[in-house]
């Protein structure tokens, strides 16, 4: 007698190395809300980054001489674009995470034939789209007040690409540690925010006093908006020889990190 065949063939099958069908479905979907939401995730930072061109630049650059050779427009837009890029990419991690979360839908992306890495590797490049794709249009926008073709397009993406790995991965920390809402909102208005406000965007970090300029230089987002800065205008205050390297290594250790947290199911029932 024949035996009966299987209701599902390929369930026997070894899971594949990597789940491409999987992560291109979870990728799509991500993107997907980012794009839907377009009211808060692109029109809010491309708002908030063309007023701070306005009140900073508009309002104040007649007052002001010119930054580094250049003039204050033309230094101070790189700084915003970076900052819209890598702001965008925490919340969407971080913000899509803790709803998911508080809605006890989390428990979809834990069920999902996924490995750790791959579910991690995915809201990541998902975070790093979503703050690319707000940083081009940032660009794009300015393009109308200050007329600035880039200098190096290759090191501008070298720079900026890391930059929203490093917060994406940071915004997937905080959603996953997270048990409500207010505790991302602090992240974000007390950590990151403020981290990459400081490092650069408005003025040159020579400014500071007490030492605070030396200190400054050991944050990951100033080494990825004096990069972007060269890379577009031509001018920055570090040296792309001691800090690209360093910036992808910690972009490289934060994803790690969310793997390992992921792996270990830290917090993902809470």
């Amino acid at each position: 007698m024949d035996k009966p065949a299987a209701i599902n063939p390929d369930a026997s099958r070894p899971m594949p190395m990597f789940n491409r069908i999987g992560m291109a479905a979870l990728y799509r979907w991500e993107v997907r809300r980012y794009l839907k939401g377009w009211q808060h995730s692109i029109a809010g930072p491309i708002g908030n980054t063309l007023l701070f061109l306005a009140i900073f630049g508009l309002a104040l650059a007649g007052l002001r001489a010119d930054v580094a050779g250049l003039p204050f427009l033309h230094y101070l837009a790189p700084g915003l674009v970076v900052m819209t890029a890598m702001g965008t990419s925490f919340e969407m991690v971080a913000w899509a995470l803790i709803d998911s979360k508080i809605r006890g839908a989390l428990a979809a992306l834990l069920s999902a034939p996924l490995r750790p890495i791959e579910l991690a590797g995915v809201l990541l490049a998902a975070g790093v789209t979503a703050g690319m794709i707000t940083g081009g249009l940032a660009i794009l926008l300015m393009q109308l007040f200050v007329p600035l073709p880039p200098v190096d397009p290759l090191l501008m993406i070298a720079y900026i690409l890391p930059g929203c790995l490093l917060t994406a991965a940071a915004g997937l920390i905080t959603g996953i540690c997270a048990t409500k809402f207010d505790h991302v909102a602090n992240v974000a208005g007390l950590v990151v925010s403020p981290l990459i406000f400081l490092s650069g965007v408005f003025f040159p970090i020579a400014a500071y006093g007490w030492g605070l300029d030396t200190l400054v230089r050991f944050s990951p987002a100033f080494w990825a908006i004096e990069g972007f800065r060269e890379g577009f205008v031509g001018v920055s205050e570090a040296s792309t020889a001691t800090t690209l390297v360093p910036l992808l290594i910690l972009a490289a250790l934060m994803v790690l990190a969310c793997h390992r947290i992921l792996a270990t199911g830290y917090k993902v029932k809470q």
